[in-house]
């Protein structure tokens, strides 16, 4: 590796050879992208588990549980550095063991009980966890040969694991040969603890000597990710605050917490990836090499801890905060609550400091002022409600970011002008962006939510029509996302994603009401309505100043603001005759919504195909594609969330387990489609071509693959074999849309291929067969019809492997 931190091959950092290919890439693979949605999930719902227990054992338990859930992702990060992920067989390890996870993050909840009926939990998370610690250090031993340097380092990364791994499982097995009491408990904490503590400081154990990085830019993009992931998820928990039903009645004192909400974690986004992000990754290249892994290890596998830790106590205060009675404030707003709340924010930027000070050397205006803001607010927010201390700490952050614009705006110019080249380096997509995909899946998926409110093929033509909204409106920000990408315009993309995303947030929020009346609260109709028409008039806005100097594009945003118009006008309309007549699903609102659609989402022929200009045709497939994952993967965590209440029985689960091998399943179906999308680009000389291509295969026909998703997420959701959950029509409904979803997304995937001019056989013409047989799954009980369609889909991929693009090509796309 060179000293300025650029890439090598790792070879040198921990032996060649083998199956194994050693990394030599820059970026973050979707195999491992898919990896930290799900071990975020896991992050998450400790809060789960928090919220069962007093306040001491709630940072306790839920403590311990976050630093066993860090230690392995740490490690999926130290191997995804040495080695690549995305080649041969590894993708399919890789999701295994984020299925592992899932598992593991089901069993949260019951980690330290034990429930007569059902599974053991204990034994559960233990045994969980166990295996993906395995699994890093085997794909680590398997890329081992080499010097007997590199592979000493690899027998080294066993030693804390050969530690910990007794005292887990004595953890879970001894208290039950014991007299029950606290002895027990305090036995089990005391065990626990000791095994947390061998495993970190197992991570001195393969040597700094013999452990170097091939990649600071994968390195330090991986803990990115995973916070810009915690951060969304901490945004995705202010939605489903008050449940994942959607019963409780709308009210003003609910959209102002979580606009509020949104305020603060917005400044958590912005005092991490403002500056601190790029110039610690700038300061890690100029590391010299001897010292480089060290820093990594202090800056970003520990000091990225309490960060993380901080979000998770943030979200679990933030529910506590918005999720309570049906007037939006909590039964009980306690002391403890607050202290979460405002602890966790402390703890964030604590870690923030810390870290900026291990890499910079330099302590941070901002956070030190956010800080001192926030333990100074936290006395006289004690004797405020709710939504009273919540606004206190919002209004703070905000005056910490506005005195960074203003008082303090030439130190922060001239950090920015620091940190532009590591800024201005070409990604698939910015923080702001994958930010922004996050809320908006979340709001593809209140589809479902609709969908369980209407259990009928009413309610899922209903779901979809909300859904096809929200596709479009994505669509267009990424057009325009695409389009104007360059410094000039960094502040003023970063406001509008900012508002846009407390927009979708307010829209998911309502969603499952779209098509009620819920009485006691706002009509969630007109808030679905008008958030959609705000979102898609700064879209049109935004572009129009952008665009105010050329003239072309100028004329391209005229073009597509008359669909828009008529379909918002179509919508108002809608909702007005709902308003009028107390139904707010009449014929002739039926109507309106139809023709809305079919007007404004139709309306990318009117602008015409040589007007689909792109500046980076990879930067628009890399988006397409990531929104696709970011779908399956919370179409994955969905699943989890439905399983989660104890106890968790057998049957639930294998269940859980074959969902997530068949979501699998369904990536691995579609790996290979983009990159003969991409060669068929390659192919064509005129815009107009490329225009017309880009507008079929991505904006249209993905819609499609995400209804797919949508529609299995549904399934998956209602045919969960858990008791008293769900009725028995109801699960066949679940199942027979479950089929639906595949057959839905197998069609769409072959319609994109064909789109590319390409030859349909081998594996396309095994995908059909695989749609056509698909319904015949219905008549199976649930487990079976899984385990069918996920063999299925693995099996066309197999027998016909030779007739796509290699897999490692496909999957070298970066983040």
């Amino acid at each position: 590796m060179s000293s300025g931190g650029g890439e090598t091959a790792s070879e040198g950092a921990f032996g060649a050879g083998g199956r194994v290919k050693a990394a030599t890439h820059g970026g973050v693979t979707r195999a491992e992208f898919f990896l930290d949605l799900v071990f975020v999930f896991a992050f998450f719902n400790v809060t789960h588990l928090m919220s069962e227990r007093s306040a001491t054992d709630a940072l306790l338990f839920g403590g311990l549980v976050v630093l066993l859930l860090w230690r392995s992702w740490a490690g999926y990060a130290w191997v995804g550095n040495l080695v690549r992920l995305d080649r041969n067989g590894l993708p399919v390890a890789v999701f295994a063991m984020a299925t592992a996870i899932l598992l593991v993050a089901v069993a949260i909840p019951e980690v330290f009980v034990e429930h007569s009926a059902g599974l053991s939990g204990p034994l559960v998370f233990v045994v969980g966890f166990l295996t993906a610690r395995v699994g890093s250090l085997l794909i680590i031993s398997a890329a081992r040969r080499g010097t007997e340097r590199s592979s000493a380092a690899a027998r080294r990364a066993w030693l804390p694991l050969a530690g910990s791994l007794p005292l887990l499982l004595s953890a879970v097995l001894l208290p039950a040969h014991l007299p029950s009491g606290r002895g027990a408990e305090v036995l089990q904490l005391v065990l626990v603890v000791v095994a947390i503590v061998v495993d970190y400081l197992g991570l001195r154990a393969p040597g700094i000597g013999t452990w170097q990085l091939t990649s600071v830019r994968h390195w330090a993009e991986r803990h990115n990710l995973i916070m810009l992931i915690a951060l969304g998820e901490t945004i995705i928990s202010i939605g489903t605050s008050r449940g994942l039903l959607g019963d409780d009645p709308i009210t003003w004192s609910v959209l102002a917490g979580a606009v509020l909400a949104l305020v603060v974690v917005a400044f958590l986004w912005w005092a991490y990836f403002d500056i601190a992000a790029p110039a610690g990754e700038a300061a890690l290249e100029s590391t010299p090499r001897r010292e480089r892994s060290r820093r990594a290890r202090d800056a970003y596998t520990l000091l990225h801890l309490p960060m993380i830790a901080g979000l998770i106590l943030v979200a679990f205060g933030l529910k506590r905060a918005l999720g309570g009675t049906p007037s939006g404030h909590p039964e009980n707003w306690t002391m403890a609550d607050l202290a979460v709340l405002y602890g966790g924010v402390v703890l964030y930027l604590v870690g923030l400091v810390a870290f900026e000070w291990r890499t910079v050397r330099r302590i941070g205006r901002g956070p030190v002022f956010g800080l001192v803001l926030v333990a100074v607010l936290a006395a006289p927010a004690r004797y405020l409600t709710a939504l009273g201390s919540l606004t206190i700490l919002a209004v703070a952050l905000f005056c910490v970011v506005v005195a960074h614009l203003t008082a303090l705006r030439h130190r922060h110019r001239e950090l920015h002008r620091a940190v532009a080249a590591t800024v201005g380096r070409e990604v698939d997509a910015t923080p702001e962006e994958l930010f922004l995909d996050l809320v908006f899946v979340y709001a593809f998926l209140q589809v479902t939510v609709i969908m369980t409110r209407h259990p009928s093929v009413t309610g899922v033509t209903l779901g979809l029509a909300v859904l096809a909204l929200l596709w479009w409106s994505w669509v267009n920000y990424t057009w325009f996302t695409t389009t104007i990408r360059g410094p000039e315009n960094s502040l003023r993309l970063r406001l509008v994603v900012l508002a846009a995303v407390a927009l979708i947030l307010t829209l998911g929020i309502a969603a499952p009401q779209t098509f009620s009346d819920v009485s006691g609260g706002l009509p969630a109709p007109l808030i679905v309505v008008t958030s959609y028409a705000a979102v898609r008039l700064l879209h049109l806005a935004s572009f129009w100043w952008v665009l105010r100097h050329d003239i072309a594009l100028r004329s391209i945003v005229v073009r597509a603001a008359v669909p828009t118009g008529v379909g918002i006008a179509l919508l108002l309309s809608a909702v007005s005759i709902a308003l009028a007549t107390g139904d707010p699903l009449t014929p002739l609102t039926a109507l309106c919504w139809a023709a809305a659609i079919v007007i404004d989402v139709g309306g990318g022929y009117l602008i015409g195909s040589r007007n689909w200009r792109l500046r980076s045709v990879s930067r628009w497939m890399g988006r397409f594609n990531l929104i696709l994952l970011i779908a399956l993967g919370q179409a994955v965590i969905s699943t989890g969330i439905a399983a989660s209440d104890p106890p968790i029985s057998p049957s639930t689960f294998v269940t859980v387990a074959l969902s997530a091998t068949l979501l699998s399943a369904m990536w691995w179906t579609y790996v290979g489609t983009d990159i003969v999308v991409g060669q068929r680009f390659t192919e064509l000389t005129q815009s107009r071509q490329r225009g017309a291509l880009a507008r079929d295969a991505y904006a249209y026909l993905h819609l499609f693959l995400v209804v797919g998703l949508v529609l299995v997420a549904f399934g998956l959701r209602t045919t969960l074999p858990q008791q008293g959950r769900n009725s028995a029509s109801l699960a066949m409904f679940g199942q027979v849309t479950l089929t639906c979803g595949i057959v839905v997304y197998l069609l769409a995937d072959h319609l994109v291929w064909q789109r590319a001019r390409r030859r349909i056989a081998g594996r396309r013409a095994a995908n059909l067969v695989v749609a056509a047989l698909a319904p015949a799954t219905i008549f199976l009980p649930i487990q079976w019809a899984l385990a069918a369609l996920a063999l299925a889909l693995f099996a066309a991929h197999l027998l016909a492997r030779t007739s796509t693009p290699p897999l490692d090509t496909v999957l070298d796309h970066r983040m």
